[in-house]
Formats: structure tokens, C-alpha cells, sequence
């Protein structure tokens, strides 16, 4: 199955490296279409040498795919769509182009394409991404474990209804942002503390992931644990006073607000 890529930023590199570790498909099998804008030797760097068909010809890509991923911008999908539109009769479309929904997609391209819109976020890179999908008015249920496959090489994968496509964006898609800032946060205030950045920073990375390890495995709440970390009158409760005291429970809800608020936007242009 040849899979195409239109357009080539770090999600688009994130997937094909997803679907090369998962043996979903060879190198060999992916075709780049994107203009050499200085993500092409990044791109080609990831993979064996001379394996990945690489052009910027959206068109060709399209058409040499059984299978097109558009992976652009949101800010230029009416430019790249009509290019799409002869080559996409009765083939497989994937958007994660975020916040461009499936009527636009289905209205731009052949009224036959089997169209699915996606998120994925950036953790696909190293299989362990979270992403949704919905599925379009022809996509089939054949269509529907294929994309299953495709994105679960990369982590987490679930279908929802399109209407939570930009709350999943807004969590999950930019998720990794806020997840970021935590862990660049605790690094900073360990080496505040005493600590060598590289002890600060092991620290931090190994916490985050065993944290977010017990929520999945013990199945209790996050707050049930929280609780289960503090001692009357302990550290963890001095600590946490001033989490609430700051109230980062509501910046954080009004964080993922703005961006599924921007998310919104972006659909509506």
C-alpha cells in the first residue's frame, strides 16, 4: 500500500515514522509531496537513504497514493485541496489538518473519496501518541480499521463523533505543549533547589511517566492518588497549597479552552 503525505512537518514525520516501526508499510511505500522548505533533509534523515519518494508535486503524490494523508497547515488547506480533488475519487483521505472539518473536506475534494478526520499528537514519534478520528459520510468499516491500525502503530487510538474532534485537539492534540511546560518547570525549580540540571531533569521526566503509569494502571482517580502522596502537615501539602492558592486547575481549563476556542476558528475560515 503506497501511502502519500501532503506536506511533511514534524506530525506528518511523527506518523511515517509510527507506520515504518509498526510494519504498516515500508519506506519504500511512502510518497513526500512538500515544497523543500528545509524539512526534507530532516524528513529523509529518519529513514534509509533513497527509499522515500520525495517531490512537490501534490498532484503526483495523490495520485501515485492508495492512500493520501493531508498533513498541511490549516492557514493553506484551500490551496492544497483542489490539487487533491481528480486524484482522490474512491481512495482513503486522512486530514489531521487542524480545525477543517469533513463537510469542507468532502465539498474540496471528489464527491467519491472515502474521507476521515484525525488527531494525533507529537508522542506518535516515539509510540506513544494519543490520537482520535471521525469518520467521514463514505468511509467504510473497512476504512475504518485500516485508519485504526495506521494510527494505533503510534500510540492510543480512538474513533469519536466530529463534533469532539476540537476538544480532542485542544486536549490531547496540544497536550503535549502543557505537559512540557510542567516537566520544563519542575526541572527549573529542582536546580532553584540545589540540584544539577541533569539530575533536575531525570527527576522530573521519570515522575511524569510513572504518574501518568500508575493513573493507567491502578484505574483510580488522579485526585485519589494525589491524595494518597500527602501526610497531614507534610511537604506535599505545603507544596500543593500553593498549586491551589495559584489556581493552575483553572488556568489549565482555561488554556484548553482557548485552544479548542482557536481550534473552532480555524474551521470556521
Amino acid at each position: 500500500m503506497k501511502i502519500g503525505f501532503i506536506g511533511s512537518g514534524k506530525m506528518a514525520l511523527a506518523l511515517a515514522q509510527g507506520i515504518v516501526r509498526q510494519n504498516v508499510a515500508a519506506p519504500s511505500d511512502l510518497l513526500i509531496a512538500s515544497p523543500n522548505d528545509g524539512t526534507q533533509d530532516v524528513f529523509l534523515s529518519k529513514f534509509p537513504p533513497q527509499t522515500v519518494h520525495w517531490t512537490s508535486d501534490n498532484a503526483e503524490v495523490a495520485r501515485a497514493a492508495d492512500l493520501i494523508i493531508i498533513a498541511v497547515k490549516p492557514q493553506v488547506i484551500n490551496d492544497v485541496l483542489p490539487q487533491l480533488r481528480a486524484a482522490s475519487a474512491n481512495k482513503l483521505v486522512i486530514s489531521i489538518a487542524a480545525g477543517i472539518s469533513l463537510i469542507k473536506l468532502e465539498s474540496a475534494l471528489d464527491k467519491r473519496a472515502r474521507v476521515v478526520r484525525c488527531m494525533p499528537n507529537t508522542p506518535v514519534l516515539v509510540g506513544a501518541g494519543a490520537c482520535a478520528y471521525a469518520l467521514g459520510r463514505n468511509a467504510t468499516p473497512q476504512d475504518d480499521a485500516l485508519v485504526m491500525k495506521l494510527l494505533s502503530s503510534g500510540g492510543f487510538a480512538s474513533r469519536v463523533e466530529e463534533k469532539q474532534i476540537n476538544a480532542v485537539t485542544a486536549t490531547s492534540g496540544s497536550g503535549p505543549a502543557y505537559v512540557f511546560y510542567f516537566i520544563e518547570a519542575m526541572i527549573t525549580a529542582g536546580i532553584k533547589q540545589g540540584l544539577s540540571k541533569e539530575l533536575a531533569r531525570e527527576l522530573a521526566i521519570q515522575t511524569t511517566i510513572g504518574s501518568a503509569l500508575m493513573v493507567r494502571e491502578t484505574k483510580l482517580e488522579p485526585s485519589t492518588l494525589a491524595d494518597a502522596v500527602k501526610s497531614p502537615k507534610g511537604t506535599t501539602v505545603a507544596a500543593c497549597e500553593i498549586l491551589e492558592t495559584e489556581q493552575w486547575r483553572e488556568i489549565l481549563v482555561k488554556a484548553i479552552a482557548a485552544a479548542k476556542k482557536r481550534a473552532d476558528e480555524l474551521g470556521a475560515a
